[in-house]
């Protein structure tokens, strides 16, 4: 396990409901997504699947020390790595690219996986809501 034992809430499998923003890209909706979590060496790795009317989105995470990256079945490859950071008891993932920014945040609490995702485009912009989940444990 993790040297950070704030870590250890997180890792588990979960599954659950997800409110879809628009945006540029996307219509509003609604998705199902679930979240795999496991321990690495100093952080964790995530494997996330989300379905929805009209697509898939498979995505793969690791996180290490201060470091975050993800990797996705859209294909971008990250240019350089984002950040990883505690905030309480949330982990707030943030990275930024060419295309704009995303930050993260994932939080268990009651047996429960809360995850927000917004985004900015430009990077410097004001991040707006993409992504509300809530999920369940399922191990």
């Amino acid at each position: 396990m993790t040297s950070d034992p704030r870590y250890e809430a997180l890792v588990g499998n979960w599954t659950g409901e997800e409110e879809l923003f628009a945006t540029a890209w996307t219509a509003a909706g609604t998705a199902r997504g679930s979240i795999a979590v496991r321990p690495g060496p100093d952080g964790i790795h995530l494997d996330y699947v989300e379905t929805h009317d009209g697509g898939r989105l498979d995505a793969h995470a690791v996180v290490a020390g201060g470091g975050f990256w993800w990797f996705d079945s859209y294909g971008f490859v990250p240019q350089t790595p984002g950040t990883a950071a505690w905030e309480d008891d949330t982990l707030v993932l943030d990275r930024r690219s060419d295309r704009g920014r995303t930050v993260m945040r994932l939080r268990a609490a009651d047996g429960r996986l809360a995850v927000e995702l917004d985004t900015a485009v430009p990077a410097d912009a004001e991040p707006a809501p993409l992504v509300r989940g809530s999920y369940e444990r399922t191990d």
